[in-house]
């Protein structure tokens, strides 16, 4: 066997552990929930326990540890240990403020303890859309603070090395707030491509209070899209065709011609001339009449639906010129957000 063989061998060995024991922490939830759903309230702790203490690289999800946490508080709830359970949903509202317990899945018991903890325990969290894009000025990138109890919080917008942009709201959070952003600096200008920090920090730190969070922005500047124009309109004759009148003036010329080329069959004797022409004469005259009496007109009614149609379709001209004139003086951004992380304190 080569060299490249035993590393690659090696190198699935090493995935396929890692594998199973990430299935084995979702199988340890699953069978956690079985036991609790089943009123083997000790074995439950212990399967669920055991699926929380999977290291971060292998361990639940941050909503399967949503879920072992609420399962973890019910059941020491159950068993009798409530220093445990407030341990577990405090844990949880760290975890994710904005949580709460399925009022249909579980008993007041647990919910109202729930409650409480929240209430009890000082946490704030930050939620952004993945991907806005706004118009500058005259859209709004919005996130949504979100408070487990009554906080005094600070809403920031800073460049990626913490240098401070924006204050976009300072004051009390009862649950949850919405903030926005248009898009500019603080000189009133459109960003400028890079990354940004939207952050939310509590107005008075303190060692038991909420732990800032923070959200990272990749905001890139997109150039101007602007309309089409409008097709030209499929517009209706406005007049009639020209072709009958020329072919009764053509077939009128020819028979004259012909009349006046064919003498032994139009007239006889020393008056034959003459006769030939005043036939000839007659019948390129009745081409003429034909050919007025067919003359082209003009169709009204096209006439009208046509000036209609050019008046509308230079309307919608008008439109898309002074909508593509807007467009061109607006900037467009694209934000796209990262995954929502605690400040560390002392970060910048």
């Amino acid at each position: 066997m080569t060299r490249a063989s035993v590393v690659l061998a090696l190198s699935l060995l090493v995935c396929g552990a890692r594998v199973s024991r990430a299935q084995s922490a979702s199988e340890l939830l699953r069978q956690g929930v079985q036991a609790y759903q089943a009123l083997e309230y000790d074995a439950a702790a212990a399967l669920l326990e055991r699926s929380l203490r999977r290291d971060s690289v292998t361990g639940l999800a941050d909503s399967l540890q949503t879920r072992a946490l609420t399962y973890l508080a019910a059941t020491e709830l159950f068993r009798g240990q409530r220093d445990s359970a407030v341990a577990a949903f405090r844990q949880l509202v760290l975890l994710n403020p904005r949580y709460r317990p399925d009022e249909l899945i579980f008993p007041p018991q647990v919910t109202n303890l729930f409650q409480e903890v929240r209430r009890a325990t000082r946490a704030i969290a930050v939620a952004v859309p993945p991907v806005t894009e706004l118009r500058a000025r005259l859209d709004r990138f919005k996130a949504r603070v979100l408070a487990s109890s009554l906080a005094d919080v600070t809403v920031t917008l800073a460049h990626e090395d913490g240098t401070p942009m924006l204050q976009l709201y300072s004051g009390p959070v009862a649950d949850s707030l919405l903030v926005s952003w248009d898009g500019l600096t603080a000189a009133g200008t459109p960003a400028d491509d890079g990354r940004y920090i939207l952050r939310v920090t509590p107005r008075s730190p303190a060692a038991d209070g909420p732990r800032a969070r923070q959200v990272v922005l990749d905001v890139k500047q997109q150039p101007p899209d602007t309309l089409p124009w409008p097709p030209t309109p499929a517009l209706l004759p406005e007049r009639t065709l020209t072709g009958p009148a020329f072919q009764s003036l053509a077939a009128g010329l020819v028979a004259g011609a012909a009349v006046v080329a064919l003498p032994s069959l139009m007239a006889q004797g020393k008056d034959a001339t003459g006769a030939r022409f005043a036939v000839g004469a007659a019948v390129g005259v009745s081409g003429l009449v034909g050919f007025f009496a067919r003359k082209p007109r003009p169709l009204d009614a096209n006439v009208r639906a046509n000036a209609s149609q050019r008046e509308a379709w230079k309307r919608r001209v008008d439109a898309v010129k002074a909508e593509n004139a807007a467009r061109l003086r607006t900037t467009r951004l694209v934000v796209r957000a990262g995954p929502e992380t605690i400040a560390e304190r002392g970060s910048p």
